[in-house]
């Protein structure tokens, strides 16, 4: 009924936490790995998961509407390697499927937790330091909905301009923790985002004066 997604790129020290806060709720588990160099693979093997090599492109949106494509669930979750799920709730997910398929509902946004350096643990409360945000990242395995946008990638644009049908909510709770103590890793992140970010925009930018003469 559920396929698991990743998107990962060494993450040996987080993915098995991830893993293994989904048990009992997917019913596939796909890795799409960018070339990790550490055992993260060896990791997502011995979990059971289907691991896919897709070399790293700039481009969130590929790696993720790649491994869709792998995914043979009618649903799909997905989850970052950093992120775990709360499991209180497990049998919610059957039931958002339910819901959804009698009510039109194609995806589902799901509150997420945030936690900044030097917060490791996971309040059920939110608020400082935890930074609460909503995402949609439990959905329908169907060909109308699939990423876009390079960075801060997301499903909610195609199925606006689709019109497939609604989003609902879901009240299971991802835990993100965020940097993880790697200023190094965090600082060439954010220089990814901006090359990539400052790309679109001139691309943009090329357009509007090609449309303008």
């Amino acid at each position: 009924m559920i396929s698991l997604l990743y998107i990962v790129m060494n993450e040996e020290r987080y993915l098995e936490r991830s893993m293994n806060s989904v048990k009992g709720i997917a019913d596939e588990i796909v890795v799409v790995d960018g070339g990790s160099i550490d055992s993260t693979a060896s990791i997502a093997y011995r979990l059971g998961a289907q691991v896919y090599l897709f070399p790293w492109c700039d481009d969130f949106s590929k790696s993720r509407n790649f491994g869709i494509s792998k995914c043979t669930q009618p649903w799909i979750l997905t989850l970052d390697a950093d992120e775990h799920l709360e499991k209180e709730k497990p049998e919610l997910f059957p039931k958002a499927v339910d819901q959804g398929e009698r009510n039109g509902i194609v995806a589902y946004q799901m509150p997420r937790k945030n936690h900044y350096p030097l917060h490791e643990s996971d309040s059920p409360y939110f608020g400082p330091p935890f930074y609460p945000d909503l995402q949609t990242r439990f959905f329908r395995n169907i060909k109308e909905i699939h990423y876009s946008g390079a960075v801060h990638e997301g499903v909610v644009p195609t199925i606006e301009l689709s019109g497939i049908g609604g989003i609902g909510r879901l009240p299971v709770c991802i835990h993100h923790h965020m940097f993880r103590g790697d200023k190094q890793a965090n600082e060439r992140d954010k220089s990814l985002y901006y090359e990539i970010i400052m790309e679109k925009a001139n691309g943009c930018t090329q357009k509007m004066h090609h449309l303008s003469e």
